[in-house]
């Protein structure tokens, strides 16, 4: 049986088999295969990164852990993972900078967590109210200016349903996920991480200008918590299970 290719039916029939193309290609790209132009999430963002000799005889020098977050940062604020963000979306992303933290870590799950929390830093510069001293701002990280926002501008920010429908939305609460995630899995106890992350936000509230006892920061961080604990017992786990999770008040 043959099918007319012409008029409405036959355009109708185009567009959904191009739909359909179009469904497969981010599915297969979304899953870690290549899709029909070659891009993965396993690109190497060296590729788009230009060195000097100069940058290259300076690594000789730089810690390791140095040279790991500069890749790190370098990819998230690569082009293409940009793109890949906008056909998989924001949790496949984040999922996409686990993932490469443990290539890059050689497959060290609690370097990748650490990796990944550095990847994910939202603020440059703290300032800290200090008794006496007065307000003194605290750099967490020592990119250039223009590096650190287009790396903060390709971070994830649609995390959940109710996260803020604005540019910014909930790319801040990486760090906090991540970080507890990282103190989880290294001190193999998420109460201890727990206890570290209210700190935090005590501390932010009292000490950093304009900070708050955030809710939603705690939030992010007892989901990191069990990342990072069950992290000990089952490897293969990602971030978007968990992000996904109802948490306890």
């Amino acid at each position: 049986m043959s099918f007319p290719t012409g008029g409405a039916f036959g355009r109708r029939a185009a567009v959904a088999a191009l739909l359909a193309l179009l469904s497969w290609s981010a599915a297969a790209q979304c899953d870690g295969r290549p899709g029909p132009d070659g891009l993965t999430w396993e690109f190497d963002e060296s590729e788009s990164e230009s060195r000097s000799i100069l940058g290259f005889l300076g690594d000789a020098f730089t810690p390791q852990l140095v040279k790991d977050t500069r890749t790190m940062r370098a990819y998230v604020r690569d082009v293409r993972f940009a793109e890949l963000r906008r056909r998989c979306g924001d949790l496949r992303a984040v999922d996409g900078i686990f993932q490469k933290a443990l290539r890059v870590a050689e497959f060290s799950i609690g370097r990748a967590l650490f990796l990944a929390m550095m990847a994910s830093l939202e603020h440059q510069v703290v300032h800290v109210d200090v008794p006496l001293a007065g307000v003194v701002g605290l750099p967490l990280t020592f990119e250039e200016d223009s590096l650190f926002q287009k790396r903060v501008r390709n971070l994830p920010a649609k995390l959940y349903s109710d996260s803020p429908d604005d540019d910014h939305g909930d790319r801040d609460k990486l760090q906090h996920f991540f970080g507890s995630a990282y103190l989880a899995y290294a001190s193999g106890s998420p109460e201890f991480a727990r206890a570290t992350g209210n700190f935090v936000e005590w501390g932010e509230a009292q000490m950093i200008v304009g900070g708050v006892d955030d809710a939603r920061d705690k939030r992010a961080n007892k989901q990191g918590e069990t990342f990072g604990h069950d992290l000990l017992y089952v490897k293969t786990l990602l971030p978007s299970d968990y992000l996904t999770l109802p948490v306890r008040e």
